[in-house]
């Protein structure tokens, strides 16, 4: 699992730095300001959380069965996506959709299915689910290196970390 990781931050890393459309960008100076960031917000909020390797901090809310996924599976996930202000972004639970006022109609609402290592999920979530046994839930606190980096997507911005709440539904 640790070579998951660390390959996953190094493409991570590298695609920053082959990008020749972006400013200047350094991930590793990125990444402790992120980890500084963090490590504020969670003071402010009173929340203990645990470190990762990579810079990601997490707490485990719902403990699972203890069967892990691996680099390779396909895993099955319902996720809640914040910024630290504690605005909804993103989920794919209807119900917090629609209590948080970001409900679509034409959006099906059903678990996120990807396979672990294969890149077409931002690398700090991938990670974050391979931290869950079935059942299991946390919330995970992702440096920007490993989420959207420097270019931000719609509701992200630039640089900015943020918060995921998942819970690890299945392993197909």
């Amino acid at each position: 699992m640790k070579k998951l990781i660390m390959g996953l931050l190094a493409i991570s890393v590298v695609s920053c730095l082959n990008n020749d459309d972006l400013p200047s960008y350094d991930p590793l100076a990125q990444l402790e300001i992120d980890k500084q960031n963090i490590e504020a917000h969670l003071t402010q909020n009173g929340i203990t959380a645990q470190e990762h390797d990579t810079g990601i901090f997490y707490t485990i809310t719902t403990e699972g069965d203890d069967t892990f996924p691996e680099e390779g599976d396909e895993v099955a996930v319902n996720y809640e996506l914040y910024n630290f202000d504690g605005d909804l972004l993103d989920t794919n639970i209807e119900e917090v959709a629609e209590n948080g006022g970001i409900h679509n109609p034409s959006r099906t609402y059903e678990p996120l299915e990807f396979v672990l290592g294969t890149g077409n999920i931002i690398s700090g979530f991938q990670i974050s689910a391979l931290l869950l046994s079935v059942g299991a839930s946390g919330d995970f606190y992702i440096p920007s290196v490993l989420a959207y980096r420097n270019v931000g997507s719609t509701s992200i911005k630039p640089n900015e970390s943020i918060m995921f709440k998942i819970e690890l539904v299945e392993i197909k």
